[in-house]
């Protein structure tokens, strides 16, 4: 039997309680191997020094208010702590923040004027020397011969670093990495990957992605592979598929995670997606689309609200349309008090109002919708399979039965003209009474990882995004669309975004206090139709 320490590392938002370690959790458990979760989110001492970066760089730059900087800001926070372990001693260092920091391109001198290097260091400071005692005490506590971490663009720095920290211990720890990578896709970029490994050489594998069956096999040292992808998986299998049954699956463990400390439990119903949006790298990663049935994901839901406590679960689906019909049926017919939140594809399922009342009755209380414009040509070219019309009738169907509107729109989509743009405005001005939330993000981009990288490649090209200086000391580069929006634009229409909901005062919530007004305003607009959730009941165990 093997010992394993899997941490999630900061920043990764604690809305839900995470999903990927507790399912790992479970299934390597059941292969007799101990498994330890630990969510560096969760230590206000770490956690709150992602809000005070943030509150920094306004004070410094004032005009990144209007950029929802919380949201859009989070991959230079990862690369401003990379530059921080790995160049603070180079003379060149503070160029290399600002470089990082001057998002929207504007005069390097002026910005560097402003730019005061050594708070944002004394803020790292404190940063990774609470990482480094957490981290140390998990160590010396347990004797664990294997530590892994889950990597994405948010965590990249933090990953790296507690497990080099954890190498620098005990040497003979092995550590693993998995999950989609830092730069929006390069678990699809063989050389990246490889890259990648060959700066971080403390780490000992890669796994690309599902990842149970790869960390069984690693465990029992049945594999030495750094780099473990599903075609090399298959190969020492001995069915030869590298993905578990879903159907089979076993209900997440979330071990001796602070389950206070999060706004909702978690489950799935499916892994992958059965769309192939243009901007989107799910597909890619997950290798197509499986779903679970509604009987067994209530059944997980059943179980694990009365383990917990707990009545509130986010569904970490990529999209839930499949099945939320069903699934809020099971919930009504066992006349539960659960509650629901997911993502739904704002298409001809969500326009009819007596299916959006179902789902209200069976608990759904949030729908997150991935808008991303308003312009039937971008989402025609997006391979969206939905229509403005459609967009419109969901809000009105969803919001005339109190279910929260969380929206969510692309900025500066490749080719999104001038006149495209303000027709998503106009759009969200029309329709802001059945509108809770409106999230902007800018388009992000990677020349392999996306579902139709190629299709954006061969019209525009591409190109790193930072100079020589940072992509070496990253060792994979971040990318932009080449034949496009300068910086400048894609942040003006970013600001202008921002600026038009606050004059809609449509809010943009990511504290409890933001999110109990943006839920009163909703509910005024909505005839007093309320969710029926709070934040602050949904994170209280539920009375017996």
């Amino acid at each position: 039997m093997s010992s394993i320490l899997l941490i999630v590392p900061h920043f990764w938002d604690p809305i839900c309680v995470p999903l990927g370690v507790s399912s790992l959790k479970t299934y390597v458990e059941g292969e007799g191997h101990h498994v330890d979760l630990l969510d560096l989110n969760t230590n206000d001492q770490i956690f709150k020094l992602q809000n005070k970066y943030f509150l920094t760089v306004l004070e410094m730059f004032p005009y990144m208010e209007r950029w929802n900087i919380f949201r859009n800001g989070t991959e230079m926070l990862s690369i401003h702590q990379l530059l921080y372990l790995n160049a603070r001693s180079k003379p060149y260092y503070p160029d290399l923040v600002a470089e990082v920091m001057n998002m929207d391109g504007r005069n390097h001198s002026k910005l560097y004027e402003r730019l005061s290097v050594k708070v944002f260091d004394a803020i790292f400071d404190e940063l990774y020397s609470s990482v480094e005692s957490v981290i140390k005490q998990e160590i010396r506590q347990k004797d664990y011969q294997f530590i892994g971490c889950h990597l994405n663009n948010s965590t990249w720095a933090g990953t790296t670093h507690c497990l080099k920290y954890a190498k620098n211990l005990n040497g003979n720890i092995k550590t693993i990495v998995g999950g989609p990578g830092p730069v929006m896709g390069i678990t699809s970029s063989p050389h990246e990957v490889k890259d990648f490994m060959k700066k971080n050489d403390f780490i000992d594998h890669f796994v690309i992605g599902e990842g149970e069956k790869a960390l069984v096999k690693i465990l029992n040292n049945k594999i030495s592979a750094k780099i473990i992808d599903p075609v090399l998986l298959k190969s020492v299998l001995e069915d030869g598929n590298a993905f578990i049954d879903f159907k089979k699956a076993p209900i997440p463990d979330y071990g001796d995670l602070e389950i206070k400390k999060y706004l909702q439990l978690s489950v799935s119903s499916s892994r992958g997606c059965p769309f192939e949006c243009s901007f989107c790298a799910e597909t890619v990663f997950w290798e197509g689309f499986r779903s679970n049935t509604a009987s067994s994901v209530y059944s997980q839901i059943d179980s694990l609200a009365k383990k917990y406590k707990r009545s509130s679960f986010y569904i970490c689906d990529s999209l839930t349309n499949h099945i939320i019909t069903p699934l809020a049926q099971e919930i009504k017919d066992h006349n539960k008090p659960y509650t629901l939140d997911c993502y739904l594809r704002a298409d001809k399922v969500c326009t009819q109002e007596k299916r959006t009342k179902a789902w209200r009755e069976g608990g759904l209380f949030r729908a997150r919708l991935g808008m991303e414009s308003a312009s039937q040509r971008i989402l025609d070219d997006m391979i969206k399979n939905t229509t403005p019309e459609n967009m419109k009738m969901s809000l009105y169907a969803l919001s005339k039965h109190g279910i929260l509107t969380s929206t969510l729109w692309i900025i500066a989509y490749p080719g999104e003209t001038e006149n495209e743009f303000n027709e998503t405005l106009k759009f969200i001005k029309d329709s802001s009474a059945h509108i809770y939330q409106s999230d902007p993000w800018l388009f992000q981009y990677h020349p392999v990882g996306l579902s139709k990288s190629d299709k954006i490649s061969s019209k525009k090209g591409s190109k790193a995004r930072f100079s020589d200086h940072i992509n070496e000391i990253l060792s994979v580069s971040p990318y932009h669309v080449d034949q496009d929006l300068s910086q400048e634009e894609r942040f003006g229409r970013l600001e202008r975004f921002t600026c038009e909901m606050e004059e809609l005062k449509i809010l943009n919530p990511y504290s409890i206090t933001d999110i109990v007004k943006a839920e009163k305003r909703f509910s005024g607009l909505n005839s007093g139709r309320s969710s029926g959730w709070d934040p602050i009941s949904s994170m209280k165990k539920l009375v017996s």
